[in-house]
């Protein structure tokens, strides 16, 4: 075993490389029969450093699938540590400090095959301490369990009253449903707040602001209270699904005598339904504001005493335009509490709803309290699945108690037991998928993890990671496939170690390559997308497995990059319609394609229109523009010649050869002169665009003078104009005009010209 106390620096990077690239004899160990189920129950490991046969996953699925239980931290209250290569520090430093006892890899399977579980005949006898405390949590899940059926049995009393009364004087009345046939999530739902896992705090909180809403509503919501939560009208729950938010707003709301209405991602909550729901703008509220019931406009009664949740906020789609802009107005002017439930706080759509409500976060239970109230509904359904078989399925679900209790629903119509394999196989089944960014599915496939000797992803796991981006991950492949330290050369030194290397990177280069003309057939014209599973592993698959191993985030030199190709392929569009637009001007000149000016016509330009620049300054600028105008070549088609340059023509070392006053002077010679065009457009020939009808009218106060002479209209057009009008139609009569009143304007005495000026017409 390493000292403790060594002055020597543990090397983490090594630590964690070695971790991921598994156990250096995978399989060369085999696991004993146990000669009981339950031998390690009662006892606690904790494994640091790295088997010889072992993964770490799979000595801790050892150690759990025969009663074990397994820690992260040495305490003193640890049975075991089981030591490997490279141990942590910090856990030899505990081993020392509370005088732990150690196993080897060897003397672990020992324990496995020679100890036999407190259940089996001559079995080892637990400590007193360990004894009372697995005793005590048996009687609590009785406990539990009777407590449920004796409040089941009260139900079914109080259906079969109802039932008798609604029955009278009816054949055949409406039977209420059995509460056999209910949901799990339904029939086991908490009924009061020690039945809640986790979160206690929380829904204290929430229930103590519940409790305290009418004295808040009084002072107007000005002073804070113990938690600070008085001051707001309304709360918002955030969390992940499943650890029961609803449920506990619905149990405070219920406790603290207010009647809860619930809206959720089911109800339209549009703007209009949310103000005409809540009445947020409606006079129907009178009754309900001098203490009586009134009705809102769905038809749901809203009383003093009245809670409104509002469930998935986060989820207001395009179906709810403009409801969380009406809920912010409610919540603003609110007489009754409102609790906003999300899974993400963080949501952009929730912006303006924080700043008017109080956050109040909840977190995943912790395993051992959703253990608890798993297994009292376990030991009332009369199932028998131990605790190690449970503790799978909470760590598939993540602590969401509604997933689990949904799985146990289902296995239940088939079987009444479940044993660890079973366990694992439906957790694995009914696991949640988080999605994986490009950059996750590169660092999961070319990891020493995916393709090693103790993998257990299959094929279609693997190629599941290219489906989660399958128009990225090849991108992130190809680009970082080269960045990895191979796992399969890891053992090789020298020559062989640089050739192994070079032929691993040629079938992945082969691969890559085989890939583009797959994606070829997919996009192509003929589009078999049918190909995806093949594309998917000639792309990422098997490119992956050559060169998995160390590297990017996993202790290597190389950081992972992200595809410039993306960038390339945007420049070369960008340069393909600039090469157009070349070879159109030259097209007077030459007879080239685009493919010929470019390979053969422009590296022949270069050296007349680019070289001379460089070479002569300023007094080549007139001998370079007069060959530009030759072959009708303007200022951007130089740029865009220089920018098509490769090698030493390259455009960022001949750019760096031209001074800045030979750019200067060839920019402003050329803008100087006139120059031959091919063919003209309208912006060439500086004819501006016609504009449209419809603009501000003109000033007539500017647009006319009095002085301005009117030259009378000739004969031939005045009769021209009354030909045209609808008075010399005969068969259209029209209306005599009638007289108008005459006015007559007092002129000053002794004025015989009217002065010179502009004159304001009548509006």
């Amino acid at each position: 075993m390493p000292q403790a106390g060594s002055s020597t620096k543990f090397n983490w990077i090594a630590a964690k490389a070695a971790k991921a690239a598994g156990p250096s004899a995978p399989g060369s160990k085999t696991v004993p029969e146990p000669k009981s189920p339950d031998c390690l129950l009662g006892l606690s490991f904790v494994f640091t450093g790295e088997l010889s046969s072992f993964s770490r996953d799979e000595a801790v699925d050892l150690a759990k699938r025969n009663g074990g239980r397994v820690t992260l931290q040495p305490s003193s209250k640890t049975s075991y540590v089981v030591l490997g290569d490279n141990a942590g520090p910090s856990k030899l430093t505990a081993i020392k400090k509370h005088g732990l006892k150690t196993l080897s890899e060897d003397e672990f399977l020992a324990l496995i095959g020679s100890r036999v579980g407190p259940g089996g005949p001559g079995g080892a006898q637990l400590d007193d301490k360990t004894r009372k405390k697995m005793e005590k949590e048996k009687e609590a899940i009785k406990a539990a369990a009777k407590a449920l059926e004796n409040r089941e049995k009260e139900k079914e009393k109080e259906k079969e009253k109802q039932g008798g009364r609604e029955g009278k004087g009816k054949a055949g009345g409406g039977a209420t449903p059995d509460l056999g046939s209910q949901l799990w999530t339904t029939r086991y739902a908490p009924q009061t707040l020690k039945e809640i896992c986790g979160n206690k705090g929380q829904v204290e909180k929430l229930q103590q602001w519940l409790h305290d809403w009418s004295s808040s509503l009084k002072s107007g919501f000005k002073k804070p209270g113990k938690s600070g939560m008085n001051i707001f009208r309304a709360v918002l729950i955030s969390g992940p699904p499943g650890i029961g938010k609803t449920t506990s707003a619905h149990l405070c709301a219920k406790l603290e005598g207010f009647t809860p209405i619930e809206l959720n991602a089911s109800d339209v909550r549009s703007k209009k339904l949310v103000e005409s729901g809540m009445n947020i703008n409606n006079t129907s509220l009178d009754g309900w504001m001098g203490g009586k019931e009134a009705t809102n406009a769905l038809g749901i009664t809203i009383t003093d005493k009245t809670c409104l949740i509002m469930d998935e906020v986060d989820g207001m789609s395009a179906g709810d335009r403009g409801g969380v802009g009406a809920l912010n107005a409610l919540i603003k002017k609110t007489k009754i509490p409102i609790i906003c439930i999300a899974n993400d706080a963080g949501a952009q759509k929730l912006k303006p709803i924080k700043n008017n409500t109080f956050n109040l976060p909840f977190k995943r239970p912790d395993a051992s309290a959703v253990r608890s109230r798993i297994l009292t509904i376990i030991f009332k359904e009369r199932m028998k699945i131990p605790a190690n078989v449970v503790d799978q399925l909470i760590a598939g679900s993540q602590s969401d108690i509604r997933q689990v209790l949904n799985m146990l629903s289902t296995w239940r119509l088939s079987s009444n037991t479940m044993t660890f394999d079973e366990g694992k196989e439906l957790a694995k089944m009914n696991e949640k998928n988080t999605i994986l960014t490009p950059f996750d599915v590169t660092n999961k496939m070319l990891g020493p993890y995916m393709f090693s000797h103790t993998a257990r992803e299959r094929l279609g796991d693997k190629m599941e990671m290219y489906f989660h981006d399958h128009s990225f991950v090849p991108l992130f492949i190809q680009e970082n496939y080269l960045k990895t330290e191979p796992a399969k050369i890891r053992d090789l030194s020298g020559p062989q170690k640089t050739l192994k290397h070079l032929e691993l990177m040629d079938k992945a280069a082969s691969s890559i390559s085989e890939a583009d003309l797959v994606d070829a057939l997919i996009h192509g014209s003929e589009q078999h997308w049918s190909l995806m599973p093949l594309h998917a592993v000639c792309s990422t698959v098997r490119p992956a497995s050559f060169l998995y191993g160390g590297g990017m985030g996993w202790g290597g030199a190389n950081q992972m990059a992200f595809p410039q190709w993306l960038g390339q392929n945007s420049k070369q569009g960008k340069l393909n319609r600039q090469l157009g637009e070349v070879q159109a001007h030259m097209r007077l000149k030459v007879s080239g394609d685009k493919t010929e000016i470019r390979q053969s016509y422009l590296p022949a330009l270069f050296p007349c229109i680019v070289k001379p620049l460089v070479d002569d300054g300023s007094s080549a600028v007139d001998q370079v523009i007069e060959r530009m105008d030759e072959y009708y070549l303007s200022r951007e088609d130089w740029d865009t010649i220089v920018e098509l340059g490769v090698d030493q023509n390259k455009d960022e070392v001949v750019l760096k050869k031209i001074s800045a006053a030979t750019k200067t002077a060839f920019t402003k010679k050329y803008n100087a002169g006139e120059h031959p065009i091919p063919f003209y457009k309208a912006m060439d020939l500086g004819k501006a665009p016609k504009k449209l009808a419809g603009g501000p009218a003109p000033d007539l106060e500017e647009a006319f003078d009095v002085d301005d002479e009117i030259p009378d209209a000739s004969d031939d057009e005045a009769k021209k104009g009354e030909e045209d009008g609808i008075g010399a139609d005969k068969l259209i009569s029209a209306s005599k005009p009638k007289k108008a009143k005459t006015t007559t304007t007092m002129m000053r005495a002794g004025s015989s010209k009217q002065p010179r000026g502009k004159v304001k017409p009548k509006r």
